[in-house]
């Protein structure tokens, strides 16, 4: 077996007198798909020993192998004879080249985008390609490249699923919570955090959301329920005050004082039976109907007061004298010291009987009866 080590190949081209530049085609390289290749030949016999560094061997049959390695194993690109062999090894090289340039701008296309997983079936699609492409160059440095690419990605896109499913595992524990408002915070940032956290993964991107959108939502139905509930609830006790209160402003207007004021204690007992209709709009419905009650208790408090002082009144005028009494004079035209002492204590006793009297009224003594020792 003969052979031919050529060593690396660069961009150029290698040409003939009798040949032209040859330009390997482009097309499908830049698709998602992955594109077809050659399959190699069913006789293409025993691979050749590699003694060395070197990229290809021509055997003696003129087929050119090159050589294996981590990625696959050596096989058969091309075959020359005659006077066509360099430019046979030109277009080889330069379809190597090809590659290399596709992957310089996939490389570039990758770490520009958040779109991995469309990148990683680019990754795939150019490995694949390389792995059976017709050419001549260094594959395993080149497939290395592109695999260390995908492996990145792909562990990338393996860390966000583990970043959303804990954040799914966070979002049902709040599902069933009824602390609404810190609930509702913790909702917002979980959401953050989900926008954060990266790529899962074409499909599985898609279920992991449904899994986190539906325990959200769980929540967030709940305390949509609990807010209309809260609202019918505070309507019926806005209306049960305001009936109360137009119920005080009618009795506060009643003299009946002792119906009335039970009737007013009445109200009081439904006002705090009555539902809540919302701290602000509970503390104006009170002043209202506090406002509505003082007139009522006002005026009540006013008349026992009047009917305190007439009863007071009344006794003090009946022990009061209709008029002076002229006390026996002396000689020098003054009162005697008898009838001095006479008058004055009349006065005291006057005196006494006004004090005594509204007092003996009030608290009246226990008197005993006719017959009784």
């Amino acid at each position: 077996m003969l052979h031919s080590a050529f060593g690396r190949f660069g961009p150029h081209r290698v040409m003939t007198k009798d040949t032209k530049p040859v330009t390997p085609p482009l097309d499908g390289m830049l698709d998602l798909d992955e594109p077809e290749f050659e399959a190699p030949s069913v006789d293409e016999g025993p691979a050749p020993e590699w003694s060395g560094d070197e990229l290809l061997q021509i055997d003696v049959k003129g087929k050119i192998w090159v050589r294996g390695g981590r990625f696959f194993d050596g096989r058969v690109v091309g075959k020359v004879g005659g006077e066509d062999g360099e430019a046979v090894i030109a277009m080889l090289a330069d379809r190597f080249q090809a590659l290399e340039d596709r992957w310089f701008l996939l490389e570039k296309d990758v770490s520009g985008t958040h779109n991995m997983v469309r990148h990683i079936k680019s990754l795939r699609s150019f490995i694949h390609w390389v792995e059976g492409a017709k050419a001549i160059g260094d594959f395993e440095a080149l497939l290395e490249k592109a695999s260390c690419e995908l492996e990145r990605i792909e562990a990338q896109l393996a860390t966000g699923r583990a970043a959303k499913e804990q954040l799914i595992e966070e979002a049902e524990k709040l599902a069933d919570s009824n602390s609404w408002r810190s609930t509702a915070d913790a909702e917002a940032e979980l959401m953050e955090r989900w926008k954060r956290a990266g790529a899962g993964g074409g499909d599985e991107d898609e279920i992991l959301w449904q899994r986190f959108k539906t325990a959200r939502s769980r929540f967030f139905d709940r305390r949509s329920e609990h807010t209309a509930d809260l609202k019918h609830s505070r309507r019926a006790g806005e209306q049960a005050k305001e009936d109360l209160i137009e119920r005080a402003e009618t009795l506060s207007q009643s003299t009946d004082w002792d119906t009335a004021s039970d009737a007013m204690q009445a109200l009081m007992e439904e006002w705090k039976a009555a539902g809540s209709a919302g701290r602000r709009q509970d503390e104006a419905l009170w002043q209202r109907f506090h406002s509505a009650r003082d007139p009522f208790f006002e005026a009540r408090k006013k008349h026992f007061a009047d009917q305190r002082r007439q009863q007071a009144r009344g006794p003090r005028d009946q022990g009061r004298p209709r008029g002076r009494s002229q006390a026996p004079r002396d000689r020098g035209g003054s009162a005697s010291p008898g009838a001095r002492r006479s008058s004055n204590q009349g006065s005291l006793h006057a005196s006494l009987a006004e004090l005594v009297g509204p007092l003996r009224d009030m608290f009246p003594a226990d008197r005993k009866k006719d017959g009784d020792d």
